[in-house]
């Protein structure tokens, strides 16, 4: 009986990793073998908090309580144990195993849910935050330099990034997101910009030649490049390159 827990342990310890606001960002980076043992990890967490959810609710709280002159009966292992007698087991030994195997299986899958409320619980108190996401994405990007500084221009509204991609196509604009992460992609796969302005690199001098000006158009232009055809990055400066291009003729 014990053997058929570890069932219920990795389901609850996968769906913490998909409900935790920390886990659930870097959910895409654990990869086979390694996303058993954070599963195993998260699910016995979890079951570690379900047997002691168990024990309180079986032996601390008393059987039942009145609200409003209305009586809740909390003894929901006693109910299992009928259950599991009416479903054919051979003893009473035997039927209280099967309850006690349903109710930590239930209390396991609760607990992920509570590891989750206890997720948002710590972020705030390092945050002072409940709305933990931005600076969630921040610790996880910066072990890219990229990704880094992609992120910290998308929260600067008055800075404007240049990137160079591929094709020599290049593009100035302030980015707006980085994309949603999901079960095998980050965050940073995709990233949308609006754009100020693009242009091309001359093939032989590599030098900068802007053609397009998305402000001499009255709507606003998204723009969702793929991270992986980025050369390079860098902010944007005017004013330097108004210095470097001072004897051309420099639109804006």
């Amino acid at each position: 009986m014990l053997f058929l827990l570890i069932f219920p342990v990795l389901v609850a310890g996968f769906l913490a990793c998909h409900i935790h606001p920390y886990h659930a960002y870097k959910l895409h980076r654990y990869e086979g073998q390694y996303l058993y043992l954070k599963s195993a990890e998260l699910g016995l967490q979890c079951f570690g908090l379900a047997l002691m959810l168990g024990c309180i609710l079986s032996f601390l709280l008393p059987d039942k309580i009145t609200l409003q002159c209305i009586d809740i009966d909390l003894r929901m292992l006693p109910y299992l144990v009928s259950v599991t007698s009416a479903m054919g087991a051979n003893s009473e030994s035997e039927s209280l195993k099967m309850a006690w195997f349903f109710y930590l299986s239930l209390l396991t899958f609760i607990s992920a849910g509570l590891w989750k409320v206890w997720g948002h619980v710590r972020l705030y108190l390092r945050f002072k935050k409940w709305d933990s996401k931005v600076f969630v994405m921040g610790e996880i990007l910066r072990d890219s330099p990229l990704d880094n500084l992609l992120f910290t221009l998308s929260l600067q509204k008055d800075k404007y990034v240049m990137l160079t991609l591929s094709d020599r196509k290049v593009y100035v604009g302030k980015v707006i997101s980085l994309g949603e992460p999901t079960e095998t992609n980050g965050m940073d796969q995709d990233i949308s910009i609006i754009p100020l302005m693009s242009g091309h690199r001359d093939k032989d001098s590599l030098k900068l030649e802007f053609d397009t000006h998305y402000s001499e158009v009255e709507s606003d232009i998204y723009l969702s490049l793929r991270q992986d055809s980025i050369l390079s990055a860098t902010p944007f400066d005017f004013k330097a390159y108004e210095t470097w291009n001072s004897n051309g003729d420099v639109r804006w």
